[in-house]
C-alpha cells in the first residue's frame, strides 16, 4: 500500500513522515476510516529509517507499507457475514421447513455474521503498517 507523505522531522537515522490525508490521494471512499475508529490527524505521522541520510525535511516522499493485514481484515469483513448468511439459512430451513422463516434466520445470520466479523477484523488489523520510504515525490 503506497502513501504519499512530507518528511517533519529528522534525526540521524531516522525521519518523521506526515502522511497525507488517505482520501486525498486515494479516493474518497473513506474505507480506511470506517475499518478503524475515528483518529486525529496526528496519527498520521509515522517513523520510518533513512541509513542513507537522504531525505531533508520538506522533501514530498513515496511511503510503501505492507498490506497483507488490509487484505485479511477485507477478506474477513465480507467473508464471514456472506458464509454466515447461507448457514443462517440453511439452519432455520431444516428447523422450520419454511422458506419464509429460513429467509428471516439468513438475515440474523447475516447481521450475526457481521458483528463476529467486525470483532475478528480488528484483532487482525490491530496497528498500522510499518512504512518504508521506496522514492521522493515528484511534484
Amino acid at each position: 500500500m503506497r502513501r504519499r507523505g512530507v518528511v517533519i522531522e529528522k534525526t540521524d537515522k531516522e525521519v518523521v513522515v506526515e502522511i497525507q490525508d488517505p482520501a486525498r490521494t486515494c479516493g474518497n471512499c473513506k474505507g480506511c476510516i470506517r475499518l478503524t475508529p475515528d483518529r486525529p490527524p496526528e496519527d498520521y505521522i509515522v517513523r520510518t529509517r533513512d541509513t542513507r541520510n537522504q531525505y531533508e525535511v520538506g522533501d514530498e516522499v513515496i511511503l510503501d507499507g505492507e498490506i497483507g493485514p488490509l487484505i485479511k481484515a477485507i477478506a474477513v469483513l465480507y467473508g464471514v457475514p456472506f458464509i454466515s448468511l447461507f448457514i443462517g439459512y440453511l439452519v432455520t430451513r431444516l428447523i422450520t421447513g419454511s422458506d419464509p422463516q429460513a429467509g428471516l434466520g439468513a438475515v440474523a445470520g447475516l447481521l450475526l455474521g457481521a458483528i463476529v466479523a467486525r470483532k475478528i477484523t480488528r484483532r487482525f488489523y490491530d496497528h498500522e503498517a510499518d512504512f518504508r520510504i521506496v522514492a521522493r515525490a515528484c511534484s
